[in-house]
């Protein structure tokens, strides 16, 4: 469960950056992690580490961090709590990465999975198929995530225009209360795990069963399609949410910044 949580993120932001080809994968025998030149948190990341021994590890991370800042870059590493190391850790930290946030992998079993809320009046789910759905998907993410605008047209670029050129694996979903544009939700398919991503509700419109309403109709979809598991990587603030819907909480994602 915990490494089919961590893999979906992997090749989710892998995906990402095929569409947009704003980010680039990289993996060899040790490492998996991403470069772009946008100053966002994942772009620039390792996502994946295994030590070797023989190796000088506060070495090998300085020399990555190095590659990093040489890009004008800050680096972030993501550890994971059902594989502990605590000395990659001792060797992030004589490297100055520090903590500076975390996620938690939430899972969800979807055999047999059922959630019936009460009916929200006024509320529509689409799947994002017409240029203007696309439109207002675009101006609802921007605002549910407090984007500035002199990210938007690159965060839009990678979140939203690459992934809805191919709804093979990555499906946009926005949500309309009386018409008007309030929610938005994104879903990745990969094998029978469908990931869980991009939720943002407009401010005005927070705290009225919003968010908690897509996500069970797109869980209800992707179900529909052969999905076995969701998985979700949630900040402390949302993971509350997902776990009425029925999520459980499966491992911590550490991520230490330099």
């Amino acid at each position: 469960m915990q490494n089919l949580i961590v893999n979906n993120l992997i090749r989710a932001y892998e995906r990402l950056g095929e569409l947009s080809q704003l980010l680039t994968f990289i993996k060899t025998d040790r490492t998996q992690r991403f470069e772009s030149d946008v100053p966002f948190e994942l772009f620039n990341s390792v996502v994946n580490y295994e030590h070797s021994e023989g190796i000088d590890l506060i070495e090998e991370i300085k020399a990555i961090k190095s590659m990093y800042h040489n890009r004008g870059q800050k680096l972030r590493w993501l550890t994971y709590s059902h594989k502990p190391d605590e000395v990659v850790n001792q060797a992030l930290a004589a490297n100055d990465l520090k903590q500076s946030d975390v996620l938690f992998g939430l899972g969800l079993d979807l055999d047999g999975w059922r959630l019936d809320l009460p009916e929200i009046p006024g509320l529509e789910v689409r799947p994002v198929r017409e240029p203007q759905e696309l439109e207002d998907y675009r101006k609802t993410i921007l605002a549910g995530f407090s984007i500035p605008e002199p990210m938007a047209d690159i965060f839009c670029k990678v979140f939203v225009d690459g992934p809805s050129q191919n709804s093979s694996m990555i499906q946009h979903y926005i949500a309309y209360l009386d018409g008007v544009p309030v929610t938005t939700l994104s879903t990745f398919i990969d094998g029978d795990v469908a990931g869980i991503y991009s939720i943002a509700t407009v401010e005005a419109y927070r705290s009225r069963g919003m968010a908690q309403a897509v996500l069970t109709h797109a869980l209800d979809v992707v179900q529909q399609k052969g999905a076995k598991l969701a998985v979700i990587h949630a900040t402390p603030m949302g993971r509350k949410v997902y776990q009425r819907v029925g999520f459980k909480e499966e491992l911590t994602i550490t991520i230490h910044s330099s």
